[in-house]
């Protein structure tokens, strides 16, 4: 009778609670790759805002120009950069240099000998972020910008050094569970880069170690990797399997000895063993949740936006329904910050994103592109309704005021509008995002303050 109830009742528990855990490690790879993807998206955002200051921009052009001396262009421009380090902490160097490569100046901590060269200058037309570089326990990230000028072209490029403590934090609280039993690595090119500083047994990284020289797993072990998106790192996890599944073996067996006589403590045990299922589940989706938004605005991050954007294009040439997108920003956020503070600036984007989302529909996926930009993604909207709801939002946006300790802060936003359905053929979310970047770029050359619509 013990084995037809252990057969009938428990069996097909213990496998759905073997499968609940098998899920669990899926949720666990995910949740880490997106916040980890969200620290870079970070630090290229950072890259992008040092490397798009007007004013030294400006003063560059000047040099290249032979307007002014490179000790004119030092004395204005290091102080500056110097106040964006101040502003962002996780910054600590920044050094800037010309269309050739030749460094110019340096702010903060230098960087090491013959690392420029990685970020091929002359060429360089996108944010790149280059391999770590270990200094005895610290660790920093190197991220290569462009700096151009729509009216100039090619000015030079900065290289910034942030600190990998972002990232060490992300690893050091992805450990789960017991000592050895289900532990998260970053490895590049078959080499650890980051270990959890709270992983205290050998083993599980002795097991990793020869996998990444062999190839060769070990049995007790179960090993899965991730690609970092647009990275050369691997995620990898490896799970001892006697560990991982010890607490289902020991809690069902606990559980089928007392329901052979008590069948209150069964029900008692039940919710016991449960329990900390219900809980580790509800932690992985605050995890999720965490990694897919953006922190100071709770609109959705640039990362999500980009799944989701690969998503509605699919469903759009599916179904044959159109799709617009919205991109707008925030004019003259830099003087805001440069005249409150960028305390009240943080306090016009929370307002901004509030407008936003109370001016969205419920199917529409609002989200923070990066600084003072944030896109709108419309499904199933042509561009007559689309143009109505931009219109709208500008509206409500110039109407409105944030409510800072520095004052009342008006502000105006210049908007976007691209609209993309299945009969203009296959056009990739880049030549879309693209296409809505210029339409804004419209808006603000003609006076901001207004919605340009862009034709596909």
């Amino acid at each position: 009778m013990v084995c037809s109830s252990y057969f009938f009742g428990f069996k097909p528990l213990s496998d759905r609670l073997r499968t609940e855990h098998s899920i669990k490690i899926g949720h666990a790879i995910d949740s880490n790759i997106w916040l980890i993807q969200g620290v870079i998206n970070k630090h290229k955002d950072l890259s992008k805002q040092s490397a798009s200051r007007t004013a030294i921009r400006n003063k560059q052009i000047a040099y290249l120009s032979g307007e002014i001396s490179l000790k004119d262009l030092v004395a204005f421009s290091a102080p500056k950069l110097a106040d964006a380090m101040l502003a962002n902490q996780e910054i600590i160097g920044i050094s800037r240099f010309d269309t050739k490569g030749e460094l110019l100046f340096s702010v903060g901590e230098k960087l090491p000998e013959g690392l420029a060269k990685n970020c091929a200058i002359p060429k360089l037309d996108e944010v790149r972020q280059l391999n770590l570089l270990q200094f005895g326990d610290d660790g920093r990230l190197f991220y290569c910008s462009p700096i151009i000028a729509s009216s100039f072209g090619r000015v030079g490029a900065d290289i910034l050094i942030i600190k990998d403590d972002a990232i060490k934090s992300i690893m050091d609280t992805s450990h789960s569970g017991s000592v050895g039993e289900m532990v998260v690595s970053l490895v590049n090119d078959n080499r650890i880069l980051y270990w959890p500083s709270t992983e205290t047994d050998s083993l599980a990284r002795t097991v990793l170690e020869k996998y990444l020289k062999t190839g060769v797993k070990d049995n007790r072990h179960l090993i899965h990797s991730r690609l970092v998106t647009n990275n050369d790192w691997q995620l990898y996890m490896v799970i001892n399997q006697e560990r991982f599944f010890a607490n289902i073996s020991h809690q069902l067996f606990l559980l089928l000895t007392v329901v052979s006589g008590v069948a209150v403590l069964v029900f008692a045990l039940t919710v016991a063993v449960l329990r900390p299922i219900i809980r580790s589940l509800l932690k992985e989706q605050q995890l999720i949740d965490v990694s897919i938004h953006d922190g100071l605005t709770g609109l959705y991050n640039r990362a999500y936006m980009e799944e989701s954007l690969d998503r509605e294009l699919a469903r759009t040439r599916r179904y044959m329904r159109p799709l617009s997108i919205l991109m707008f920003d925030i004019d003259h956020f830099k003087d805001i910050n440069d005249t409150f503070g960028h305390l009240a600036g943080d306090e016009v984007l929370r307002n901004i994103a509030l407008l936003i989302q109370s001016s969205a529909r419920k199917q529409d996926l609002a989200a923070r592109y990066g600084g003072e930009e944030f896109i709108l993604i419309l499904p199933e909207t042509g561009q007559e309704v689309a143009s109505v709801l931009a219109e709208r939002l500008r509206a409500k946006v110039a109407s409105s005021s944030a409510m800072t300790k520095a004052g009342k802060i008006e502000v105006t936003i210049s908007i976007g509008v691209v609209t993309y359905d299945a009969s203009m053929g296959e056009i990739s979310k880049h030549q879309i995002v693209d296409a809505v970047d210029k339409a804004l770029y419209a808006s603000k050359e003609g006076g901001r303050n207004k919605v340009s619509v862009a034709v596909l």
